[in-house]
């Protein structure tokens, strides 16, 4: 048998390459910035699309109302208790032809004003009240799954792989601070010194 790829795993190897050669450098955000929660998305019993709703609480297994079709370890859990993907990539994404919307491919919170493309692994977000809001930290990129494969033109979920195009994937995050969160809401990127309250 010949270990030589068919054209349709050459055709995927292709685009990965041509996806992976777009990359685009978000630069970092300086703590302090920050942006608005502009979409709060839940699903119960779990999968996708997430629905928008108001408000709710951010808990260190999710927020309340939301749960997941695929359990622990590869949705939920404290390690990825809450999903974000901003407008800015929904917006890159969309001019390469895809169908993104906020809850399309299954975050829980969508922010705008504040570039996810920038940020990195344990860095340190509070959302609303300093006093009470709940502050996350990004626990790692969430791998894109079979699920979310309908927003994408020709199934092409590598889109928002952190493999291919780590600009454009989403977060997963555990919560330091539970609270409640409220569309419209303030969230901003913690420095080294902030400390939890």
């Amino acid at each position: 048998m010949s270990e030589t790829p068919t054209a349709s795993e050459g055709d995927q190897e292709r685009r990965v390459d041509d996806l992976a050669a777009a990359r685009r450098e978000i630069p970092r955000p300086l703590a302090g910035s920050g942006g608005l929660i502009s979409s709060i998305n839940v699903s119960h019993p779990g999968g996708v699309p997430k629905r928008p709703i108001d408000r709710t609480v951010i808990t260190t297994r999710g927020l309340i109302g939301d749960g997941q079709r695929t359990k622990e370890p590869v949705h939920g859990g404290p390690e990825k208790a809450v999903c974000l993907f901003g407008v800015e990539q929904i917006a890159r994404v969309n001019a390469d032809g895809h169908h993104l919307y906020p809850g399309a491919i299954g975050e829980n919170l969508t922010v705008s004003g504040l570039d996810l493309g920038g940020l990195r692994e344990g860095d340190r977000l509070r959302i609303g009240s300093a006093e009470s809001g709940p502050i996350i930290q990004l626990s790692e990129p969430a791998a894109p799954c079979k699920n979310i494969a309908g927003s994408f033109e020709d199934w092409r979920i590598a889109r928002v792989s952190h493999k291919v195009r780590p600009e454009d994937s989403r977060w997963y995050a555990r919560v330091l601070r539970e609270g409640p969160v409220v569309t419209g809401d303030r969230i901003e990127l913690l420095g080294a010194a902030d400390t939890i309250g």
